[in-house]
């Protein structure tokens, strides 16, 4: 009977060496990259005039993931809008680099501009960001029991705490160039004397609004503001456009087939509004920042006389020459979304 090689069991240990080497060349490679990555990104920010500062990163998750955590993080644009944490992770399978989970399990706190900053702290504040490549990527947020406080010197938040809240921004791969956009905040508490507070008579809101972005392909700039310039100058624009708001049994809705942004960051187009349960929304409105509070109180009344206190309420709103108009009312400044 032949006698059987040895030379099977070294072989095999050599391809096992090859293998593991091999894969840990790759995987030091890549840890690499992403250091290179986030200097290039700091560097390309901060020549636009952003903030972007961090501790030295650190990668661990050998062999199979990476995770990367980075202390002292802020990323603030030119007009102050950004974030900033104590403790950011992140982490991403090594065969799947251009999908990334972001948790920041010490809190954060969200730039407002001009208004300041808000404390954020939760159960859970996560992220993700898949499909790096496309434009736009698709980005998931989820804040799970979130509780928002100003700082020191910041303008009030306009509510105080929420059971979720999540903002979705999806690509639709049957349809090029185009991304839909979903916010959802549940059981969200206003803040006692604020506007939404008045809006809803006090009541916890349930708020959610959804549209699909046209021209994504035109999302390009190194700040807000150009990006939205360049996508409003290219023809971009938002298309099914709906919104609700509820408190209790009582709501707020409005749709639209098209709205746009023009020169001024304003919104542009109608918006048609649909209110059952009373007219509390409209006069809550007497409270909004730039809001004509005669204006609000001539449409609230205009409404009452129509459908009653607790009646339903059919109105348009008219985003037009950057004003929001309802009849032959102008209430205040539209919407400015730059």
């Amino acid at each position: 009977m032949a006698r059987r090689s040895g030379c099977g069991i070294p072989a095999l240990f050599v391809l096992i060496l090859v293998v593991v080497g091999g894969w840990s060349g790759y995987w030091w490679y890549l840890s690499n990259q992403i250091r290179t990555n986030l200097a290039t990104t700091g560097t390309r920010l901060e020549a636009a005039g952003w903030t972007f500062e961090h501790a030295e990163p650190r990668i661990a998750g050998w062999p199979f993931r990476f995770h990367v955590t980075l202390d002292d993080l802020t990323v603030t644009g030119p007009s102050g809008h950004g974030f900033r944490t104590g403790h950011l992770e992140a982490e991403a399978n090594a065969y799947g680099i251009d999908h990334w989970v972001f948790v920041a399990p010490e809190g954060l706190e969200l730039g407002r501009g001009s208004k300041g900053w808000v404390a954020v702290e939760g159960r859970a504040l996560r992220a993700s960001a898949s499909g790096l490549l496309q434009r736009p990527p698709r980005i998931v947020i989820e804040f799970i029991q979130p509780r928002f406080a100003p700082t020191e010197g910041s303008q009030p938040f306009p509510i105080t705490q929420a059971e979720r809240l999540v903002v979705n921004l999806v690509p639709q791969a049957d349809q090029p160039n185009r991304a839909g956009l979903l916010f959802d905040l549940t059981q969200a508490t206003p803040r006692p004397g604020g506007v939404l507070a008045e809006m809803s008579e006090r009541r916890p809101i349930e708020l959610s609004a959804e549209a699909v972005i046209d021209n994504t392909q035109a999302l390009s700039g190194s700040t807000w503001r150009e990006a939205l310039t360049g996508w409003s100058q290219a023809g971009g624009g938002l298309s099914e456009v709906r919104l609700e708001a509820t408190a209790g049994d009582d709501f707020a809705r409005g749709q639209s087939d098209r709205l746009t942004v023009g020169s001024d960051g304003r919104l542009q187009g109608q918006l048609a509004g649909h209110l059952r349960g009373g007219t509390a929304p409209l006069a809550g409105l007497a409270h909004a920042p730039g809001v004509d509070p005669r204006a609000a109180a001539a449409v609230t009344l205009g409404a009452q006389l129509t459908s009653g206190f607790r009646g339903e309420t059919e109105l348009t709103l008219n985003f037009s020459n950057g004003r929001t108009i309802i009849g032959p009312v102008s209430l205040g400044p539209a919407p400015r979304l730059f």
